[in-house]
């Protein structure tokens, strides 16, 4: 391809002087008319030579910006300058660069084009943003306009111009050159005139041909135009043009290149999807790899039910809020699932927003990363911490870790049996294990729980297949791993005390049947042991609610109580402990804005009364919110006039003092869930609270329990404090006493 340069070499004669010959012949021919005529096809033909080369220029800049980019151009990026300065120097011509929002981004002629005014209401700017392309003639230049266009989209746009009065003064040339020939004979100029057009005009097609075929994409095509003068030197800077586009092409192929290993080697899944949730068409092979092929117009949310039906209907739910735009972006894009699961592949799902110059949601970025190995790890460390709590727990309660194995064996086979009970019984159970669960180590059962009750709290319906499934198969391989642990439990454990009293009814001379009932006893639990593990379990409770080392009063007793029929009451005993230390204690902030300077602390205690056994959990904390009691019940529609009323709905299902739901409270279940279990062995329950000093339940329970499946009887709760703050507080005494006349 002979470039600017060789052509030099030779004879050149200007395109001027040409025209000029031209004329002197038409002027001899005489022909004004063909002067005329001439004229005005040089007039048409050379603007329209501009503005093809200028338009030809423009797409050649949109071409290479659009494949330089990977999303709209940024009105502040500075990176395009000197690209945009080298070209423009090569094609003779100012070439700029523009923001949709009319930024001028580049500029060949400009060293700072972020300080020029904005381009957006220009001409050619603005027929380009409707049609793609424009023509614009201001500020003394001519422009040409085209939308950099990539996958459908506009990105921003390219233009280029020339002074108007380099056009004006080429026109102006073959005018005078015309004005001078007009006088020759008609036919002479109408011929001439006809043959001098002709090879202007055919350079010039072959021009806007070859900016035809380039904007296409064949960066292959040259000019072959012969002509030594202004109209070579056009074809050649074409052709110097497409040169420098193909080695730019070529480092641009590099790049995607580059690009393209990346995406094919990076062991995440990117992609992005547009607002219908379409797939486009760059991606990561490890999106392939995961999900499979994909074609043209598949939506992310049907590439998601490949793998998770779930997931998936999750996802097309919450991507039409995100679409709908209610709620903040941010909060719609925090509600879209994060994980996937299928068989024992897990993944992770990350999200970005990409937004347009209106700042609203134009694309999504979703990052995919497989977790599986992680999860598998962090199950395994999981398992080890279980392993080794339950193993502490083992050497420190043997007994109550298997009486707690047992119960909750027993409340896994009824929660996922064929038989369904009552739905408020079924949340009862749940909530137990769950507390249960916690207080022996088992976090990754009580966390299932936690979930299962918040579906079931969410839908209001009993548990469904697919979590019966799961809380089985997790309790079969947390007892699986439990089996190995479990041993001998038939031991007699007494203390000196217990040892002492025997001695002394010996040398006393006792009746051998009393002797017989006092050593039968020590097959029994102690119920200051059984008190003293709920104890050790409230500090730690308290420590993880940074409530400080609060101080634990477990009162000495030497009463035994069988174990078997006494393990309901124990179970359920675990939701008492936890809600007077979440609920009743305060922080230390809290207890110091009071004016407390006592330490938080509970006093456990179990005692017999005449006939009755007498188990108490006391907290010195802020006492029961009577008035929040009384807002929840009104809200359930349940009595509440009474200071009656608030203690039986304290101990009613649903009724809590807490706004939120933790995985600790806030279901109002607990409170409920102990007095169930008393008054299923003939007890009853009372309560006494002072603000601001402290809160005491009692449950009253017969000495020679025997546990029944029988309906409790009604109105068993003994109220023993003044809701409103209005009377003084009753005493435990007078509580007793009430009871046990009701009874």
């Amino acid at each position: 391809m002979p470039g600017t340069n060789e052509r030099s070499k030779g004879l050149r004669l200007p395109l001027r002087a040409k025209l000029s010959a031209g004329f002197v012949l038409v002027t001899l021919s005489g022909g004004l008319i063909a002067g005329l005529l001439v004229d005005r096809n040089v007039q048409r033909t050379t603007r329209g030579a501009f503005e093809d080369r200028l338009s030809y220029e423009a797409t050649m800049l949109g071409q290479m910006t659009a494949n330089a980019l990977f999303g709209d151009l940024d009105p502040n990026d500075t990176s395009l300058n000197t690209p945009v300065h080298t070209l423009g120097e090569a094609v003779h011509t100012q070439l700029a660069v523009i923001a949709k929002d009319g930024t001028l981004v580049a500029d060949s002629l400009t060293d700072d084009p972020h300080g020029a005014a904005s381009q957006a209401s220009a001409p050619e700017i603005a027929q380009a943003r409707v049609t793609g392309s424009g023509i614009g003639v201001h500020d003394g230049r001519l422009y040409a306009a085209r939308a950099i266009i990539r996958d459908g989209t506009t990105l921003g746009y390219a233009r280029s111009s020339v002074p108007m009065s380099e056009v004006d003064s080429y026109v102006a040339g073959v005018r005078e050159r015309i004005a001078w020939g007009s006088g020759f004979a008609l036919l002479a100029a109408v011929i001439l005139g006809l043959i001098l057009s002709s090879r202007i005009v055919k350079p010039v097609q072959q021009l806007s041909e070859g900016a035809r075929r380039v904007g296409g994409g064949d960066f292959d095509h040259t000019i072959n135009v012969s002509s030594r003068d202004e109209i070579g030197d056009l074809a050649a800077s074409f052709n110097d043009m497409t040169g420098s586009l193909r080695r730019t092409m070529r480092v641009l192929d590099g790049r995607n290149h580059d690009m393209r290993l990346v995406l094919d080697n990076v062991d995440q899944g990117l992609l992005t999807i547009d607002r219908d949730g379409v797939l486009s068409s760059e991606r990561s092979a490890a999106v392939d790899r995961w999900f499979g092929p994909t074609k043209p117009g598949d939506r992310f949310v049907d590439l998601l039910a490949r793998l998770d039906a779930r997931t998936s209907a999750n996802f097309e739910i919450m991507w039409g809020e995100v679409i709908d735009g209610f709620l903040p972006l941010e909060v719609n894009v925090a509600q879209l699932p994060k994980h996937a699961t299928r068989d024992e592949q897990e993944l992770e799902l990350s999200y970005t927003p990409l937004l347009d110059d209106e700042k609203a949601l134009s694309k999504m970025l979703i990052v995919i990363s497989d977790v599986t190995a992680r999860r598998a790890a962090e199950r395994s460390e999981a398992e080890q911490r279980e392993v080794a709590c339950i193993f502490e727990h083992m050497t420190r309660d043997k007994s109550g870790l298997l009486e707690f194995l047992l119960d909750a064996e027993t409340q896994v086979r009824i929660l996922t049996g064929a038989v369904r009970a009552p739905l408020v019984e079924t949340k009862r159970r749940i909530h137990t294990l769950k507390g249960n669960s916690a207080i022996y180590g088992m976090q990754r059962l009580s966390v299932l729980c936690h979930d299962i009750e918040s579906r079931m709290e969410e839908t209001d319906s009993d548990l469904s297949a697919d979590d019966r499934a799961t809380l089985a198969k997790a309790w079969t391989s947390m007892s699986q791993r439990l089996s190995a642990f479990v041993g001998d439990t038939k031991q007699v454990v007494i203390d000196d005390d217990e040892y002492s009293a025997v001695l002394k009814a010996l040398f006393d001379g006792t009746p051998r049947t009393d002797l017989a009932r006092m050593v039968g006893d020590w097959r029994m639990e102690r119920a200051s042991d059984r008190l003293a593990r709920f104890g050790a379990s409230a500090k730690e409770l308290a420590l993880r609610l940074d409530k400080g080392d609060i101080a634990i009063d477990v009162q000495r007793s030497l009463l035994r109580l069988p174990r078997e029929p006494w393990a309901p009451f124990w179970a359920a005993f675990t939701h008492v402990v936890r809600n007077a230390v979440d609920h009743g204690l305060e922080s230390a902030a809290e207890r110091a804005a009071a004016g407390k300077l006592t330490p938080p602390g509970l006093r456990l205690s179990a005692t017999q009364r005449g006939s009755d056994v007498i188990i108490e959990v006391t907290d010195n904390g802020r006492g029961v919110d009577w008035d929040r009691v009384a807002e929840r019940a009104k809200r359930l529609d349940i009595p509440s006039a009474t200071t009656d009323d608030l203690v039986t709905a304290l101990f009613t299902d649903g009724v809590s003092t807490r706004d939120e739901v933790t995985q600790l409270s806030g279901r109002g279940v607990g409170l409920a869930v102990a007095k169930d279990a008393c008054e299923r062995m003939g007890g009853y329950v009372s309560v006494d609270s002072e603000p601001n000093k402290g809160t005491t339940f009692a449950f009253h329970v017969p000495l020679r329990v025997r546990c029944t499946t029988l309906p409790p009887p009604r109105d068993t709760v003994r109220p023993a404090a003044s809701a409103r703050g209005g009377a003084a507080p009753l005493s435990t005494r007078t509580i007793n006493e009430r009871a046990r006349s009701a009874t």
